[in-house]
């Protein structure tokens, strides 16, 4: 809320009864007089709407005015909450981002214990627990004896970890409070630097998600400290050449000049290249360019669009879908996976703080897209993470929706009329009126009926008794009776959803449900051992081969297959599958299984390429999710035939 000078100034001003001139604040403070008075002005504006205010007269100096609330307020900044923000289980990160921003000298553990008012031997416990965070950035620290502690790595490997670290500094919610960032950065007002965010963004006309407003916020503050401390990256020719002309080129451009022209701090040309990669890694709610030509896209990274849209043909005959078709999939698609890249290369870690939530609403989504990642990451040596999952689950599902959309259509009708014109007429306005569902291709008289062809139309009304092979007739009368109406409705109403027997609940988890591979009422302890029972269950029946349980354990690895309400759903990526089936074992006790409990599992032997109906199975298994009722008896179930809900048609 404050930064330390600013606090000072309020405390000087509580604490004494006179009052002080500008000049004679600066003189304690060992700043300017102009620098007070910047000060004073943002004091003002926070005091102003918590009770408080400055009042100022002229020859006579500045003095506090507040009432009960105001006075409430006040204490609660200089005294009750300093620094209480730093809670226990955040103070670890809060340290290393305090060794990270000073990391030019030596700092004591007994500095920072003051600091955060613990003692050493919590700072030193803090700094051990740290240690495979240090490893994953790359950074080591030094140890000198009566002098401290010091990070060692590169400029870029120390900007990146502190990105990482403030986040976790900042928020649990995804979001940052600068509140309790704000300290780390003395010389910095985060206010300023949201200001200048969003001037680019005006500027530029795009948007960034809330969460990478705030990292990119972050990373400005981290940028304009480190500058002034004289830490700096290191040019990077390549980079800069490759970026030139690119619009995020432009806005990195305008971002350092606004930086300059308001805060008064002048960012070297090399600092380019780091802004650069910060914009190129963060994620859009509207991006800066949104480009649904392929053409235009693959121009920017020809290899790796081509590379994409490989990927697309193997989902697309893996899941049968027509995914590579969508456009607007590809290059949206292009974008995540190039800023993704970016942010692999640059150690930035992207959290997604909805996957859960994902995982457990968009699982036949998340499953595709894990698939996508998978080979990606392989091709890119790249250890793909599940919140980059979660994200493409997005794309995924987009895509998927424009292809239903593009499926649904209106049914087409030609209608049969032998009382002439004024008949038909009137029944092809009526039908309008009442199904305006139905496209109507012609009107034609009974004489003409020999000429009509099965694929003209989807179905025929007619008033004339006709009857051809290859079509499908209603016959009503020429007024257009209510019974006539309600045949139509069901009709149509059969014709635009699935098949009844389709609508059973449960349909297709029945219909690969199998005795033989179900065992009930198990006591196992572990994932580990139901996917070893389980698939050995499967395998010996003749459904998969021995390479399945293995593949099903790398699948776990990539991201866990729990899917909430005790359910899992134990599958190979692909292969292994000798014919369709589901695996089903209910547990004694619930098991941890990643970060849920799991005591129904459902494990799939069947391959995407043969069976057309695995969405509708991922369906049926989230439908069961949500249904505790139905969980309750499975699990009350002691033999696979007392199942009702899964066993009886």
């Amino acid at each position: 809320m404050f930064l330390p000078r600013e606090k000072k100034i309020l405390h000087l001003l509580y604490k004494n009864e006179n009052k002080f001139t500008t000049s004679q604040i600066a003189a304690e403070l060992k700043v300017s007089p102009r620098t007070i008075k910047a000060d004073i002005k943002k004091i003002r504006e926070i005091l102003e709407k918590n009770s408080c205010s400055i009042k100022t007269k002229q020859g006579v100096g500045l003095w506090l005015y507040y009432d009960e609330a105001g006075e409430q307020f006040l204490q609660s900044v200089l005294y009750e909450m300093k620094d209480s923000y730093i809670s226990s289980d955040v103070r670890k990160y809060y340290v290393a981002a305090y060794l990270l921003l000073h990391n030019k000298k030596y700092i004591s553990m007994e500095s920072i214990a003051n600091l955060l008012y613990v003692s050493k031997g919590t700072i030193v416990n803090d700094v051990s627990e740290l240690i495979s965070f240090w490893e994953k950035f790359g950074i080591t620290f030094i140890k000198k004896v009566k002098y401290g502690i010091k990070a060692e790595g590169s400029e870029t490997q120390i900007r990146w970890a502190l990105t990482d670290v403030l986040k976790k500094v900042g928020g649990k919610s995804g979001r940052i409070e600068n509140e309790k960032i704000q300290t780390l950065f003395t010389k910095v007002r985060l206010e300023s630097l949201k200001r200048i965010i969003r001037l680019a963004e005006n500027r530029f006309h795009f948007v960034l998600t809330d969460i990478s407003f705030d990292e990119l916020l972050i990373q400005l503050a981290i940028l304009i400290t480190r500058v002034q401390m004289g830490c700096v990256t290191e040019p990077e020719e390549k980079k800069k050449q490759a970026s030139e002309g690119r619009k995020a080129w432009f806005v990195s451009r305008y971002i350092l000049e606004q930086i300059y022209e308001q805060l008064d701090v002048e960012i070297p040309e090399s600092e380019i290249t780091f802004l650069m990669t910060c914009l190129l890694a963060v994620r859009y709610q509207i991006p800066m360019t949104k480009e649904k030509d392929r053409e235009k896209t693959r121009a920017r990274e020809p290899q790796m669009f081509d590379d994409i849209m490989s990927l697309l043909q193997e989902v697309d005959e893996q899941y049968q879908l027509q995914l590579e078709e969508d456009s607007e999939l590809a290059c949206a698609l292009f974008d995540h996976l190039e800023c993704m890249v970016h942010r692999f290369q640059s150690m930035m870690y992207l959290e997604n703080p909805i996957l859960d939530a994902v995982k457990k609403e968009m699982f036949y989504e998340y499953e595709i897209a894990s698939y996508l990642i998978s080979k990606f990451g392989q091709k890119y040596g790249l250890e793909t993470t599940e919140d980059e999952i979660g994200y493409v689950s997005f794309h995924i599902g987009a895509a998927i929706e424009r292809a239903r959309q593009k499926m649904k259509r209106n049914l087409s009708v030609t209608i049969i009329c032998m009382t002439g014109i004024g008949t038909s007429q009137f029944v092809s306005m009526k039908l309008k009126r009442l199904f305006p569902e139905i496209e109507i291709k012609q009107i034609i008289s009974g004489n003409q009926a020999d000429s009509l062809e099965p694929e003209a139309q989807d179905f025929v009304i007619s008033t004339v008794p006709i009857y051809k092979e290859g079509i499908e007739v209603l016959h009503v009368s020429s007024v257009l009776s209510e019974t006539d109406i309600q045949r139509i409705r069901k009709y149509i109403q059969k014709k635009t959803s699935h098949l009844q027997e389709e609508n059973t609940e449960y349909f297709y988890l029945k219909k690969f449900l199998n005795s033989s591979i179900s065992i009930m009422n198990c006591d196992l302890k572990s994932k580990e051992e139901v996917i070893k029972l389980l698939g050995g269950r499967m395998i010996s029946e003749g459904y998969v081969d021995e390479g399945y349980i293995q593949s099903v354990f790398e699948r776990e690895e990539l991201s866990e297959t729990s899917v909430g309400s005790l359910v899992a759903i134990p599958h190979a990526f692909e292969g292994h599958i000798r014919k369709q089936g589901i695996g089903f074992m209910t547990l004694q006790k619930p098991i941890i299984w990643g970060s849920e409990k799991v005591q129904i599992v459902f494990m799939l032997a069947l391959d995407a390429k043969v069976e057309n109906n695995f969405q509708r199975i991922f369906s049926d298994v989230l439908d069961l999710t949500r249904n505790i009722k139905d969980v309750e008896q499975v699990l009350r179930a002691k033999k696979f035939s007392e199942i009702d809900i899964l066993t009886k048609a």
